[in-house]
């Protein structure tokens, strides 16, 4: 995926860009049903499911598997194959107008929209979903920043206010799921609440539902009806990567998103139906960093010299090649961009820092001077040894691979670390977000620039104490110089200040190593033409490949039957 440097977004009027690009409809009534196949989607391996759709729940089965952008809309989506390209208007119905401060935002909101139980869509909607989200901060918003207040000052208008300067950071202000102030203003506990039954705004709705599986039906109230050609959605539960390979090499997936090894000779190989983001090696774009996250409430692993010492101990050419099949290129800098996307922001001091298969001689050099002496072959100080452990779902075979990796090697140069194999990724997802690990192989943010790695990972304003769900810096790392940088970027457009507050902030990730990075990560996406068409291609980019929300809603609102 490209990430150029992030320019100023241009905010000039061009309401719906992308809703007309994919058919804009005027009214609801308008257009047939659609007459195409059940579209089969399988982004995460989840089984057992539970019905538990809260969009702010990042442990729930909707979250989880990533049917949540299909039935609650954001006001916003960005394509982030073309991050100089504009928000496009969702719930919104045009670009936003900032305040001179950068503290306050003023956003047009879309007329004539009905919540799928009939009930009319306005801008206090959008104004009662973040003051709820500032009252409950338990709840999971992906790093977009508590307002101060939102007030709706017209049916089609809101205003949200903040804090601090917050004029680069639309992309998760627009982002948050809207949800219906008739249904969750009687909800006692927004961050418990199930929502079995959710009532959106998009172009689907739940049908029918078990612990095998769920499907979604047409929305029949929908905006946007005229671009709807997919009837029904199907999302499956499937234990692990492994026995995903058969379904989509059969084209009985439609659209998946996982690390499938051999996924040439097992997958493409067997049908030109079968396709890849890219058609050959390495057969997805990177639009990540994948991390070892720190759990930094934890002794021995608040010791930044012990995270150091623990980051050049890690072969990533051996991740690389045998955990992710060479679909994701080994992390190079310690500062924590993803290269060579992100060049023109590299700190020089940085570049290729990361010694690829480890450097024990460096480990042993930061260990010793930290006042850590090896005894019967561990390494110890004042007793204590570092022990940790890894906790990652037995199902992503492929980090759970990286994990057993990192885990041998680390203990064939006297560390004592085990692999925390998790059964279930709602309850991995649980752990990382309530701070119950001690360290985790997770994916970073996603955004039109570096910012967003950095906000996930280190925004202390995102966190919350060990035991309760964190928005983001899962690893309760606290750095007032992290703050400081982190508010620098989001507080202006200047592109010279943007890139000195990245500066600051690789220095940071390279020096404290709250995390350490691992691989540049795939956007996994293998589509088949079996059923349908219209799919994100390097050649029309319209959207990133994978189904991912909320931005698979936009994809699904592209796709054709094939007749």
């Amino acid at each position: 995926m490209s990430r150029k440097a992030m320019k100023v977004l241009a905010l000039a009027a061009i309401a719906a860009v992308g809703v007309a690009a994919c058919g804009n409809s005027g009214s609801p009534s308008s257009g047939a049903k659609a007459s195409g196949k059940t579209l089969v989607i399988e982004g995460t391996p989840l089984s057992p499911m539970t019905a538990d759709f809260n969009p702010f729940d990042s442990s729930g089965t909707g979250y989880v598997v990533n049917s949540i952008g299909l039935v609650n809309e954001p006001l916003y989506i960005y394509n982030n194959m073309v991050p100089t390209q504009a928000p496009i208007p969702m719930l919104a119905s045009g670009q936003p107008t900032w305040a001179a401060d950068g503290k306050s935002v003023t956003i047009p909101i879309r007329a004539g929209v009905k919540w799928s139980d009939g009930k009319p869509f306005t801008a206090s909607d959008v104004a009662f979903t973040f003051n709820m989200l500032k009252a409950n901060p338990k709840l999971f918003t992906a790093g977009a920043p508590a307002v101060t207040s939102a007030t709706a000052s017209s049916a089609t208008s809101v205003t949200l206010n903040f804090a601090t300067p917050q004029i680069a950071n639309l992309f998760a202000i627009g982002q948050v799921y809207i949800v219906p102030a008739h249904v969750w203003s009687k909800v006692s506990d927004p961050s418990t609440f199930s929502d079995s039954n959710p009532v959106g705004t998009g172009p689907y709705v739940l049908d029918h539902f078990s612990p095998q599986g769920f499907t979604l039906k047409q929305n029949p109230g929908y905006w946007n009806k005229a671009s709807v050609k997919v009837p029904e959605i199907s999302f499956p539960a499937y234990t692990s990567n492994f026995n995903l390979v058969q379904p989509v090499a059969n084209g009985d997936i439609d659209w998946a998103g996982n690390d499938l090894a051999n996924i040439k000779a097992d997958v493409l190989d067997k049908s030109p139906q079968n396709h890849t983001y890219l058609s050959s090696a390495p057969y997805f774009a990177n639009n990540n960093v994948v991390g070892l996250v720190f759990n930094t409430t934890k002794k021995p692993l608040n010791d930044p010299a012990v995270r150091q010492a623990i980051s050049l101990g890690i072969d990533r050419q051996q991740l690389s090649v045998q955990g992710e099949t060479s679909y994701e290129p080994a992390a190079t800098s310690s500062g924590g961009l993803m290269l060579p996307i992100d060049n023109s922001y590299l700190n020089p001091e940085l570049a290729n820092d990361l010694p690829a298969t480890g450097d024990a001689a460096k480990l042993t050099s930061v260990l010793t001077a930290d006042g850590w002496k090896k005894v019967g072959g561990k390494w110890s100080k004042g007793g204590q040894e570092i022990k940790f452990s890894i906790s990652d779902p037995v199902p992503y075979s492929d980090y759970y691979t990286d994990a057993q990796l990192i885990a041998h090697s680390l203990n064939a140069q006297g560390m004592d670390v085990t692999v925390n194999g998790i059964g279930d990724a709602t309850a991995w997802a649980a752990d990382y977000a309530n701070g119950t690990f001690d360290t985790a192989i997770h994916w970073s943010n996603q955004g039109p620039n570096p910012y967003f790695y950095y906000d996930g990972f280190l925004d202390s304003t995102l966190s919350a104490p060990v035991g309760k769900p964190a928005a983001g810096d899962n690893g309760r790392y606290s750095n007032p110089a992290a703050q400081a940088a982190l508010a620098q970027f989001a507080g202006t457009t200047t592109a010279s200040v943007q890139a000195d507050a990245l500066k600051k902030l690789q220095t940071i990730m390279s020096t404290e190593v709250p995390v350490a990075p691992l691989l540049y990560g795939g956007a996994w996406s293998e589509t088949s033409t079996r059923n349908y068409t219209g799919w994100p291609t390097p050649s029309n980019p319209y959207m990133s490949p994978q189904p991912t929300s909320p931005y698979l809603e936009y994809t699904v609102l592209h796709l054709k039957p094939v007749a």
